[in-house]
């Protein structure tokens, strides 16, 4: 079963909210099937684009990977990039397609003033979680089920756990790690790698324990949830696979750890070595051709800062 939405130029308004939409296929398909078959139909339904040059999307965020690059990743695994959408990149001054953000001073209620922020038509979404969720069930990568989702979601927010355990050792905008201080968040630390977590070991949770937890949660064919691609796996690579050069930002060369995942590449790719379900899905992500066609053309126009 399918349904199309149509998406208007950014400047318009979506022919239909989603909510609705979804709302309006799953009442049908409850009047002909009975209420739970109405409701679980609903979730089913996935928004496709009627024409991606005119998909109404508009991803508006720093000069940067940050949170944003993860809504860039899925859009590419559904084969749209720049152009298809609107990318719209900010810093103080105008330079190249970077845009300064006094441009959209007026625009950013929807996220308290901050990006990112997502706009659909004449609306505007706040919140990288929510700009997660519905560009992942706008591209299909949101699963087949109510359940998929939960579990799809439950990933997302492992993974915002670790990463505040690592920022809360190495603040955003404190010195660069150490390597002695790097080797102790990925080797030590709470070891209760299955079964009850130990309370008591609760401020000892470093990588190990995330990672070697997540290991146990995630699909065994490659895919983190489903069977089949979903954000999870986007999620996943982003967070433990996906590295930028250095001489594709404006970073100095003592900045390079903040190209590596968490660091360092050499320590994460070790740690993955002890999880092969992990090392699989990024493996997979890795070698998507639209992952791969955005890792090549993200930075052709202008480098990131970050």
């Amino acid at each position: 079963l399918t349904t199309t939405t149509c998406f208007r130029h950014p400047k318009g308004r979506a022919d239909m909210p989603l909510s609705k939409s979804c709302f309006a296929y799953g009442a049908a398909a409850g009047f002909a099937a009975g209420a739970a078959a109405g409701i679980g139909l609903a979730h089913l339904w996935t928004p496709s684009f009627c024409s991606p040059k005119k998909s109404g999307i508009s991803l508006l965020y720093w000069n940067g990977r940050g949170l944003m690059e993860v809504p860039r990743m899925m859009l590419a695994m559904a084969g749209m990039f720049p152009g298809d959408y609107e990318n719209r990149k900010f810093w103080g001054e105008a330079k190249g397609s970077i845009e300064p953000v006094s441009a959209i001073e007026d625009q950013m209620d929807a996220n308290f003033g901050r990006m990112p922020i997502l706009k659909v038509g004449d609306v505007s979404i706040g919140q990288s979680v929510a700009i997660n969720y519905y560009i992942a069930k706008a591209t299909g990568l949101l699963g087949s089920s109510v359940l998929e989702a939960a579990q799809i979601l439950s990933i997302q927010e492992h993974l915002t756990e670790l990463g505040k355990a690592y920022r809360d050792v190495f603040p955003y905008m404190g010195p660069p790690p150490t390597e002695e201080a790097l080797e102790d968040f990925f080797t030590q630390g709470a070891e209760d790698y299955a079964g009850k977590a130990d309370g008591s070991k609760r401020a000892e949770r470093k990588m190990k324990w995330f990672v070697k937890r997540l290991e146990g949660v995630v699909g065994e064919d490659g895919f983190a949830v489903g069977g089949k691609p979903s954000m999870a796996d986007v999620l996943i690579y982003r967070t433990f696979g996906e590295t930028i050069p250095l001489d594709q930002t404006t970073l100095e060369e003592k900045s390079q750890y903040k190209t590596e995942p968490f660091g360092s590449k050499a320590k994460m790719d070790r740690l993955l070595g002890e999880c092969p379900k992990l090392k699989a899905i990024i493996d997979k992500v890795e070698s998507n051709p639209g992952i791969k066609k955005w890792l090549e053309i993200r930075c052709k126009d202008d480098k990131y800062a970050f």
